[in-house]
C-alpha cells in the first residue's frame, strides 16, 4: 500500500506544482474573452487527472489511519486541509473566474489558495517518501 500511496502522492505533488508555477500564472496573460472559454475547458479537463488521484489518496490514507492512527494522523490532517481548501476556497474562486468576476483579483487569490495546497501536498509526499526510505534503512 505504501508504494501506491507514494505513486499517488508523487503525481499530485508534481501536478500541483505545475499548476502553481505554470498554469495558474499563465491565466494572467490570456485575453479575458479567451480566458473565459479556456478556463472552463481547463477546469473540466484537469478534473479527470486530479479527482481520481485525490480519491485514491483519500482511500489509502483512510486505510492507513485505520491500521495505525498515531502514525498517520498528521497525514489525515493534511489531507483534510487539502479537501477543505479545495471545496471551500479554490472551487468558489474558479467559479468566480468562470463568471468573469474580478478576474485578476480572483487569479491572485487562486494562486494564494493553491500555494497552501501545494505545500500540504508536498508534506504528504515527503511523509510518504520518508516512510519508504526509513523502511529501506531499517
Amino acid at each position: 500500500m505504501e508504494w501506491i500511496r507514494l505513486s499517488v502522492d508523487s503525481g499530485l505533488f508534481i501536478l500541483v506544482w505545475l499548476v502553481q508555477i505554470i498554469i495558474y500564472p499563465s491565466f494572467l496573460y490570456i485575453d479575458r474573452e479567451k480566458l473565459n472559454y479556456w478556463h472552463r475547458l481547463y477546469t473540466g479537463k484537469i478534473l479527470y487527472f486530479v479527482a481520481p488521484l485525490m480519491f485514491i489518496q483519500t482511500g489509502v490514507i483512510a486505510l492507513q489511519i485505520l491500521s495505525d492512527p498515531l502514525i498517520f494522523l498528521l497525514d489525515g490532517f493534511f489531507l483534510a486541509m487539502i479537501w477543505i481548501n479545495t471545496f471551500l476556497l479554490a472551487i468558489p474562486i474558479h467559479n468566480s473566474i468562470d463568471q468573469g468576476e474580478n478576474v485578476d483579483k480572483s487569479i491572485s487569490k487562486l494562486l494564494q489558495v493553491n500555494r497552501w495546497r501545494s505545500w500540504m501536498w508536498t508534506a504528504l509526499f515527503l511523509l510518504s517518501a520518508g516512510r519508504i526510505l526509513l523502511d529501506f534503512l531499517i
